[in-house]
C-alpha cells in the first residue's frame, strides 16, 4: 500500500493561477464600475435639475418672476436657500461642494427681465448643472422643461 501524504498549504504555481485570476477579474471590473458611478451622478444632476424646474414653477406662481443667480459659479447653497427654501442651504436638500460632482446655477434665459418681476416682464431662465472633474459635462434645462446634455 501507498503512503499518501496530505498536503498542507497551497503550491506556488496555485498562488500564481489565483492571483492571475484575480487581476484579470479587477481589470475588467474598475472601468465598468468606475463607468456605472460616472453614470449614476450623471442621473443625479439631471434629477435635480428637473426638482429645480419644478421648483421654479412654484417660485413662479408665488413672485411673477423665476429665481435667478448673478453669475454662472456655484450657487448651489443660494439655490437650496431662496429656491428650495432649506433653512440649512449649505447641507442640503442639494449636496453643496466637493461632495457633488456637480455645481448648479440659474441664469436669465435669452428673453431677459426688464427688473420687474410682474406680468409680461417676468423673466426666463436657464439652469445649469456642471461637472466639476470635466468642465465639458453641462446639462441645462430652461423653463419650457427643454434640456440639453441630458
Amino acid at each position: 500500500m501507498k503512503n499518501i501524504q496530505s498536503q498542507i498549504g497551497v503550491t506556488l504555481m496555485e498562488l500564481v493561477v489565483t492571483l492571475a485570476i484575480l487581476g484579470t477579474l479587477a481589470a475588467i471590473g474598475t472601468p465598468v464600475l468606475l463607468g456605472n458611478i460616472r453614470a449614476a451622478k450623471n442621473a443625479e444632476a439631471q434629477n435635480t435639475l428637473k426638482a429645480i424646474y419644478l421648483m421654479q414653477k412654484n417660485y413662479f406662481v408665488e413672485n411673477y418672476c423665476y429665481y435667478v443667480n448673478s453669475g454662472a459659479g456655484d450657487n448651489t447653497s443660494l439655490i437650496n436657500q431662496n429656491l428650495l427654501g432649506s433653512s440649512t442651504p449649505n447641507s442640503g436638500p442639494i449636496t453643496v461642494g466637493g461632495n457633488n460632482e456637480f455645481y448648479f446655477y440659474i441664469l436669465p434665459g435669452a428673453q431677459g427681465s426688464s427688473g420687474s418681476c410682474m406680468g409680461a416682464n417676468a423673466n426666463d431662465y436657464v439652469a445649469y448643472a456642471k461637472s466639476r472633474s470635466d468642465n465639458s459635462v453641462v446639462y441645462t434645462l430652461n423653463q419650457q422643461n427643454v434640456k440639453t446634455g441630458f
